[in-house]
Parts: C-alpha cells; structure tokens; sequence
C-alpha cells in the first residue's frame, strides 16, 4: 500500500476533506508581430501605392501539462511548442513628385512666410518608436515628406518646404514638440540619424 493512498484512507477515517488534484494541458499562444516595408518603384505612377505583400501575424503556441488543486494552479510544465512565422508586409509606392517651385536644387523664396525652427529626424521602426503604429495624429502614415509640428504654431494640413529635406505635409503632433521645433519623418533609421538635429529654415506654402 503506497504512502499516497494510506494518507488518502487516514484522510477518509478522519473526515478531513480532501482535496481534488486534475491534470489538464492548456495552450498558451503568444504574437510575432510583421514589419512593414515600403519600396519607391518606378513601375507605378507618382502618388500610386500597392501593397505588394499583405502582412500577417505569425504566433508561438506552446502546450503546458497543468496540474491543479482545487481548482488552483500548483505546478506547470511545457511539453512542446510549435511556431509560425510572421509575413513581413512589402508595400509599393511611386516616385516622389518635385515640388515645381524647386529651382537648381533649391526653393524659390519670398512665396510666402518662413520660419526659423529647430529640426528633428526620426523614423517609425520599433527601434525608434516602440510600441509606434506608423500613423500620424491625422490618420495618415508617417512616411517620408510627413512632419510633425505644434500646431498652435503651424496648423495641421499645412504644406511646407524645409530646407535641406524638401517639401512635406504638418500631419501630426508630438507630446515634445512645443513651439518653434519640428519633426521630419525620413524612411529608415539611417537616414534619421544621419539628419539629426539642425536649424533649418521652413517655408509656409499653403494648405
């Protein structure tokens, strides 16, 4: 007779309840989230976007032998785990559009006001941004040509022409940038780096 049952019939004879021991397996799944990538062909038109690849999640299910007691967790042990992989997403776009005002390289000034502000360079990766969904404070993504201002100093939807990146749309806002600052969005980290952080002259062209 074995010390398990003898402690089981003491239990009985002694009116102590006993209590209930299960095993059950239970799966445990977790996400891998996709990175998107976008990619200027010039197999589309100026302005035209494809998304070439649509991405999907990929998961890790694990499956656990758990032991319970009444009703309780006491112990949890992985038995296997199967994985899948994520689809990255490959978004196509067209060729940017040179502003018409563009002249040898520069712009054309005196077409309007121009301020003096204090330029940042970021990117939207995870890196950078974690957590960050790729969208700005007006729904659009935040790609290359899109900044982020204070908009009690240039409104949201205005187009402008900064020095040194070209021309780009206010379409979002950011909890640091008060006043004369802006943020340039750039198409990859390296590229952001490489911009930093410099005083540019921005021109207010219009909405």
């Amino acid at each position: 007779m074995t010390a398990s049952l003898i402690t089981l019939i003491c239990a009985l004879n002694s009116g102590v309840p006993v209590a209930k021991e299960e095993t059950i397996t239970k799966v445990i799944s977790i996400k891998l989230p996709f990175k998107t990538t976008v990619k200027t062909t010039t197999d589309l038109k100026p302005g035209e976007k494809v998304v070439k690849v649509k991405g999907a999640h990929g998961k890790v299910d694990t499956t656990y032998l758990v032991t319970l007691r009444d009703g309780k967790v006491v112990s949890k042990k992985p038995l296997f785990s199967s994985r899948v992989e994520p689809i990255h997403a490959l978004t196509l776009v067209g060729p940017r559009v040179r502003s018409s005002i563009a002249s040898r390289g520069g712009y054309e000034r005196n077409r309007g006001e121009v301020l003096t502000m204090v330029a940042t360079g970021y990117d939207t990766s995870q890196q950078t941004i974690p957590g960050g969904t790729g969208r700005t404070a007006t729904g659009i993504p935040a790609e290359h040509g899109v900044c982020a201002v204070d908009p009690r100093v240039i409104k949201l939807g205005t187009r402008v022409y900064i020095e040194g990146y070209g021309e780009a749309i206010c379409a979002d806002t950011g909890g640091a940038i008060k006043g004369m600052r802006i943020d340039l969005c750039f198409d990859s980290r390296r590229e952001a780096l490489a911009w930093g952080r410099r005083t540019v002259k921005v021109h207010i062209l219009g909405r």
